[in-house]
């Protein structure tokens, strides 16, 4: 890699865990670039050549969260197959290991990030779908659960293991929840 695409990569990574640092003591709307840049030891520019906007740090830090995964399963991501599941206990993983940034951002209103993240890896797994197809909202609905389990489950201290919360999860989506 070269040198300069490894300093981006350093500056964007130091911009990313500003901007977090600077969460635990304010909205992002109160944040300035004169403040992340401080916070960061970067320059101006070195802002400006990464990011336009604070969000463009917020896309560049979800898109790094999930370009690592291992599983990528298609068709109905609750069919009870070995690797949909293991898909769905990777997503719990990574989500964890990101669990005080990700808990910073739902905290501060911006869960916009967090549930488009999750809806485009949903629908990814789910693949296209034609716009007249019932089958679409299935999707929808079983990225809605998902979404709201893995808020509250980061919110209230994410106690249990992502396997264990996975697992839950895929039990009652199965099951049927209204039942």
């Amino acid at each position: 890699m070269k040198y300069s695409t490894q300093e981006n990569i350093r500056v964007k990574n130091q911009l990313v865990d500003a901007l977090f640092s600077l969460l635990k003591k304010q909205s992002l709307s109160s944040i300035t670039v004169t403040q992340l840049i401080k916070e960061a030891h970067v320059a101006r520019g070195s802002y400006y050549r990464n990011f336009e906007t604070m969000e463009d740090i917020l896309e560049y830090y979800f898109g790094n969260i999930t370009k690592d995964r291992k599983y990528h399963p298609k068709g109905n991501p609750l069919q009870n197959t070995s690797e949909n599941f293991q898909a769905i206990v990777e997503s719990f993983e990574l989500l964890y290991a990101q669990k005080e940034k990700l808990t910073l951002l739902l905290q501060n209103g911006q869960s916009d990030y967090f549930d488009r993240m999750l809806t485009d890896l949903m629908i990814e797994s789910g693949g296209d779908m034609p716009a007249k197809s019932p089958e679409r909202y299935r999707l929808y609905i079983i990225t809605g659960a998902m979404i709201s389990v893995l808020s509250e489950w980061l919110l209230s201290g994410a106690h249990e293991t992502p396997e264990e919360i996975a697992k839950i999860t895929t039990d009652y989506l199965k099951s049927g929840v209204l039942e």
